[in-house]
């Protein structure tokens, strides 16, 4: 027959400091650690030291909650014709703005173009 235990009393609650926190997470993430280990070396679950790691990681940056559709042209190059003629339906890229954004894309837009449209333009060319 197994021997059972029974404890009376409070149960044991610890309470650990930011300080302890994040040196478990240093411990059990670094380069030869081991959640399982480290959390067996301090007597905790594994799953405490990755609700701690959930707790201490920067927040992440949400997608918007709803999309905006803004009407976008796309402009061909300019080229000279070969008859030497000017063409009169292309704006004059010298009020373009170009602008190359984190992801490598780029983006032409008017120099007069209203700031918050842009912003919103931005957000939707680097969130793609």
């Amino acid at each position: 027959m197994a021997k059972v235990e029974i404890l009376t009393g409070a149960e044991r609650q610890r309470r650990w400091s930011a300080e302890q926190k994040l040196s478990i997470l240093q411990e059990a993430f670094g380069t030869d650690g081991s959640v399982s280990v480290v959390a067996r070396r301090h007597d905790i679950l594994p799953q405490q030291i990755y609700a701690w790691r959930k707790k201490f990681s920067p927040p992440k940056l949400e997608a918007p909650k709803s999309a905006s559709f803004i009407p976008v042209s796309v402009i061909a190059p300019l080229e000279s014709p070969a008859d030497g003629s000017k063409r009169s339906g292309l704006r004059s890229r010298s009020k373009d703005v170009e602008i190359v954004l984190r992801n490598g894309r780029v983006l032409r837009i008017a120099a007069d173009a209203d700031l918050e449209l842009l912003s919103a333009l931005i957000a939707c060319v680097e969130a793609a």
